[in-house]
Order: C-alpha cells, then sequence, then structure tokens
C-alpha cells in the first residue's frame, strides 16, 4: 500500500491511499465468498450464485465494505509512518477502483502543532481588590433584599416603578386575541422591562382590583412572526399590589439567620465579600495574562474539537434546562432563537477555550508538569464527595457505563492544566 498525505487548513490533513491489484483483490474476495452465503441472486439457490454475478448485483455494497476495511487495516500504518495524533473521526472519504487499483481518499483532523509565545515574564497590570466599608454594606443590602417579602398594599395604594403587581391580562391584536397573550395570574415587577414597549409604565397609578386597557407595540424582530411590529392591546386587571417588605437589620435579624450578633454578621460578611473579591481579582489576571499568551502563541484549531466543545456547553445548557422544567426546544421557541444562532454564538467562545487548552497542555509538556497518582486520588475524592459518596462507590457507578478510564483522564487534564496556569501566575511580573 502507498499512500500520500497533505496538510490542510485547521489542522487537517488529506490523506490518499492506494492498493495494487495484488493488495486488494484478496481483500475483495473475502467479502465476495462471504456473501455469496447470505445474498440471494435471481436465478440460483441462496450459497450458489456464482462470484460474478454477486459483484455485479451488489457492486456498491461491495465497494463500501471494501472501503471500510482497507481502512481499518492500513489507517493505523499511515498514522505510525507519519507519526500522526488523530482528533476526529475520517471524512470526506472518496473511492476509486477499477480492475487494477484501488485509491481512498479521505481527510482527518489531527492534533495541531503548537508555537509557544513568551509564557514566563508576563506583564500585566494587576486587578487589586480592596475591600471598603461601602462593599460591605452593599452585601448587607443584598443579603436583606433577599430575606424580603412580598406583602399586599393596603387598599387604595398606587402602584409605583418597583412595586410588584399581581395582573390579569389579554392581548389582542386588529382586535383578535392572539395565542400565548392571557394570564389570569402573573407577578410582574413595574420596571423589570419583562413585558414589551412601555406596557410596565402605562400600570403605574393602578390600584387594586381597577381595570383598564395598555396599548403597546411588539418589537419588529419579535420571536413570534405573526406578532412582530404590530400595535396591540391588553385588557388588564389588578388582582393586587405589593411591596417589598425588608428586615431592619438589628440582633434579631442575625440571630435569626445564624449569627451570634450584628457584629458577628458584619465580621463574616467581611470575610466573604474580602475573599470573593480576591478570587475575582485573581481570576481576572488569570484571564489578562492567559489572553495575553494565547496572542502570543500560533496554533491552528482543529474543527472537530470546535465542534466537540459546542457539543458539551450545548450539554451544560439542556442540564440546566431540564434543572428549570425546561427543554431545548422549548428554550429556542422563547427566545425565538435557531440552533445554528445557538452554535454560531458559542462556537468563538468554544474555539477560544480549545486554544487555550492546546497551549496550557503545551505548556505543560515543555515544562515536564506531571499529576501524581495521590493528586488524582485526592480530586477523586473531591469530587466523589460533592455527590454525597465514597471514591470506591463513584467508582463503582462510573464502571456502569465504562466512563471511570475517560473520568480519571479528564481529571489528570483538568490538573496539569492547573499546573501550568500556577506556573504562568508564578513568573508573571
Amino acid at each position: 500500500m502507498k499512500h500520500e498525505i497533505k496538510k490542510l487548513e485547521k489542522s487537517a490533513v488529506e490523506i490518499i491511499m492506494t492498493l495494487s491489484k495484488e493488495e486488494f483483490t484478496p481483500i475483495k474476495n473475502e467479502i465476495l465468498v462471504s456473501a455469496q452465503k447470505t445474498v440471494e441472486v435471481p436465478g440460483f439457490r441462496k450459497g450458489h450464485a456464482p462470484i460474478d454475478q454477486i459483484e455485479a448485483k451488489y457492486a456498491e455494497g461491495i465497494k463500501e465494505e471494501l472501503t471500510d476495511k482497507v481502512l481499518k487495516k492500513y489507517f493505523a500504518d499511515v498514522v505510525k509512518a507519519e507519526d500522526l495524533k488523530p482528533v476526529s473521526p475520517m471524512y470526506n472519504v472518496n473511492v476509486k477502483m477499477d480492475e487494477e487499483t484501488f485509491e481512498v481518499t479521505f481527510s482527518v483532523d489531527v492534533f495541531p502543532e503548537v508555537t509557544l509565545g513568551e509564557y514566563k515574564g508576563v506583564e500585566i497590570e494587576k486587578t487589586v481588590f480592596e475591600m471598603t466599608d461601602d462593599k460591605l454594606n452593599e452585601e448587607i443590602e443584598r443579603m436583606l433584599n433577599s430575606k424580603a417579602e412580598l406583602k399586599v398594599a393596603e387598599e387604595g395604594y398606587k402602584a409605583q416603578m418597583g412595586d410588584t403587581v399581581d395582573l390579569a391580562f389579554e392581548g389582542f391584536v386588529d382586535g383578535v386575541a392572539f395565542e400565548g397573550g392571557k394570564a389570569d395570574s402573573h407577578l410582574l415587577k413595574l420596571g423589570s422591562k419583562m413585558f414589551i414597549d412601555t406596557f410596565e409604565e402605562q400600570l403605574v397609578g393602578y390600584t387594586a382590583g381597577q381595570e383598564g386597557e395598555i396599548n403597546v407595540t411588539f418589537p419588529a424582530e419579535y420571536h413570534a412572526a405573526n406578532l412582530a411590529g404590530k400595535p396591540a392591546t391588553f385588557k388588564v386587571k389588578i388582582n393586587a399590589v405589593k411591596l417589598l417588605n425588608k428586615p431592619e437589620l438589628n440582633e434579631e435579624f442575625a440571630k435569626a439567620n445564624g449569627f451570634e450578633s450584628v457584629e458577628d454578621l458584619k465580621a463574616k460578611k467581611s470575610e466573604e465579600v474580602a475573599k470573593r473579591g480576591e478570587d475575582n481579582a485573581k481570576n481576572e489576571n488569570r484571564g489578562k495574562m492567559l489572553k495575553k499568551i494565547t496572542e502570543a502563541s500560533t496554533v491552528e484549531v482543529p474543527q472537530s474539537l470546535v465542534i466537540r466543545e459546542v457539543e458539551a456547553k450545548l450539554a451544560d445548557l439542556e442540564q440546566q434546562l431540564m434543572m428549570q422544567g425546561m427543554d431545548l426546544n422549548g428554550y429556542l421557541k422563547m427566545t425565538g432563537m435557531t440552533m445554528d444562532t445557538i452554535y454560531n454564538q458559542l462556537a468563538p467562545m468554544s474555539e477560544n477555550k480549545v486554544k487555550m487548552d492546546l497551549i496550557l497542555d503545551k505548556i505543560a509538556t515543555e515544562e515536564k508538569l506531571e499529576v501524581s497518582e495521590e493528586e488524582i486520588a485526592e480530586k477523586t475524592a473531591e469530587v466523589a464527595k460533592m455527590y454525597g459518596m465514597t471514591p470506591e462507590i463513584l467508582k463503582e457507578e462510573l464502571d456502569k457505563t465504562k466512563k471511570y478510564d475517560s473520568f480519571i483522564n479528564s481529571l489528570k487534564t483538568d490538573l496539569l492544566m492547573s499546573k501550568a496556569i500556577e506556573l504562568i501566575e508564578a513568573n508573571a511580573k
């Protein structure tokens, strides 16, 4: 078997395998002999049809099976000879076949070459977090707001921006009610911009029990094409106006929320804010360094790795939607998006993520970074604890779906990436 290899864009290669008659004929004959036992040819008993008639009747199927066997037999030889590291299945497979030669051409993405820029002594303008009384007060205010409860306003109270109304409504376009435009009870915070146009502003001044009409215009790019750009009238009724009843910061509140006193609450919240702020600053600085290294390095990202990362992000999105009682199709309808729109949004960030991972992997190789068995065991124990398991039970569960090895490889990769980042940070200026 002879082969040729040609480099393509985005770390792909085109491979041409050429087999002589002496090389491919035995493989084809095996296929024909096997087929003879099972296929049926009119005029012959099953298992007794002549080989030449089988070949003529099932030419395309035999060529497909021959291609499959040739690729399985010789692809590993090409990979070894050319020192390739495939990262995708074969694609764009084309076959030319005559009595003397069998030629198959295909493409495959390979692990790319990475040319590192300077990754030691990286200079950035560092973000530094400073703890202040204002930051602590903001945190306490958020806590108080999170504990606030909606209380029905007293009779005659007029709704204002920031209040929440329990709203009944029905929408009409050209005097006809439209699908999805009706609710008997919907909580709406005025000023949240959850409803279109000036809908919320027009409810200011309404009291409980009051009915009225709201006139709005749907956005020109509204996800429902039958409503886009059209004027609409909503008949509304205020079931109730509700006000946010925020608790006071006092000893009773502090103790009810697990603190010894107001001073204890302030001290612990101050520690939380400082820790979070310092972590955010560290992550921001890390992002600046990685961005600088990425821009200084050269790597052609294989398209298959980008697609794989997009699919991983989509899987995460589906998981999040499932936890909210929604599926991806429902999300697409609600947002007016398509799969192409989502892909186009996810692809650039996915490509950046893959590129950064490839660069970090190269740094880990250059610096001969390694992960010990003890480190893997420690990380496995952390993950197991997170799921309320022991490492042994976690292994049993993953073994059931034959995912334990990939889980360990993923942990090892993550640990190596972390070590590469720590090295960059330790040498930064």
